[in-house]
């Protein structure tokens, strides 16, 4: 009798730990959310500073430009979709990846037309879970970062292994590729704006900042484990500091999402790869929108390099 009221509470405190869980994994984790994909959509815990209006004026201006849908097969058989901008006449591809809950030409709207006016071939990837790609979980760069290889397998067998590839990431994308480093080919140029350093950082500055307890990391690393089938462990600091890629690093120093010191740690892991611009004073993934005109001379420079 006994064995059964232990084993009916002890049933009963596993279902509620489940519903916890799936209830932190829909939050956090599921994607996409109700217009989610509206590439116009302003995301009202963003600061954006005053740069609406540029944005919508961005956004319209990539969305006019002609492209092809790509699509690839993740590692594990999603159906992922890409934006390309073809250039026949040059062998440079540049793969960008956008950020959590985000959308691929929002997120690139500007930085990613200039890539095209300079006679780069651009495929906007959109993260699984993201636009028209397949898959319901984000898992803030652990999946992802095998999706970016995929992608590089994709260019290199459809183009040839001498095309010049630079994969450049914004937010949870810029993680993503950060995350890649230590998968892809030493001559792979890296972009990385406002990226955190690890799952880990990025859910426990997310906790502080809705001033929750500490101890909610454990019911998100356990959501992503039960059902992301994810377990958060990357480290983008270990993956760089064996690098041996040349890396852009780019980042605001008034970023309330993902603090600028994250992106300091990443450059002080091996500073002999890493090229570290901050912008002072702006917020997240503004970079671009507050000085575009650096912005362009920095990537345009690192590109040439």
């Amino acid at each position: 009798m006994i064995g059964i009221i232990i084993g009916s509470v002890l049933g009963g405190l596993l279902i509620i730990l489940l519903v916890a869980l799936y209830f932190v994994y829909r939050f956090m984790y599921l994607s996409p959310k109700k217009g989610q994909n509206n590439e116009h959509r302003i995301e009202k815990s963003m600061n954006y500073q005053g740069t609406e209006e540029k944005l919508h004026k961005l956004i319209e201006e990539i969305r006019s430009l002609p492209y092809e849908d790509v699509w690839i097969k993740s590692k594990d058989k999603l159906k992922l979709h890409g934006y390309f901008y073809k250039n026949e006449n040059s062998n440079e591809f540049v793969l960008m990846f956008n950020g959590y809950r985000g959308t691929a030409r929002s997120n690139f709207a500007g930085s990613a037309t200039d890539l095209i006016h300079m006679g780069k071939n651009v495929i906007l990837c959109e993260q699984r879970a993201h636009g028209q790609s397949e898959g319901h979980s984000i898992t803030f760069g652990r999946k992802e970062q095998y999706d970016v290889v995929s992608w590089i397998n994709f260019v290199q067998e459809k183009w040839g292994k001498s095309v010049k590839i630079t994969i450049a990431g914004i937010s949870m994308g810029g993680a993503t590729v950060l995350l890649a480093s230590d998968k892809i080919d030493p001559e792979i140029k890296i972009i990385a704006d406002c990226p955190y350093a690890c799952e880990k950082d990025i859910i426990l500055n997310t906790i502080k900042w809705m001033k929750l307890p500490k101890a909610a990391w454990y019911l998100a690393y356990l959501s992503a484990l039960v059902y992301c089938h994810a377990r958060l462990k990357d480290d983008a600091l270990e993956n760089v500091s064996r690098s041996k890629n040349k890396i852009l690093i780019i980042h605001g120093t008034n970023d309330s999402i993902v603090p600028h010191e994250m992106s300091e740690r990443v450059f002080l892991a091996n500073k002999d790869h890493v090229r570290y611009e901050k912008f002072e004073g702006v917020e997240h993934g503004l970079s671009y929108m507050r000085d575009t005109e650096r912005y362009r001379k920095i990537v345009k420079e690192f590109l040439n390099e």
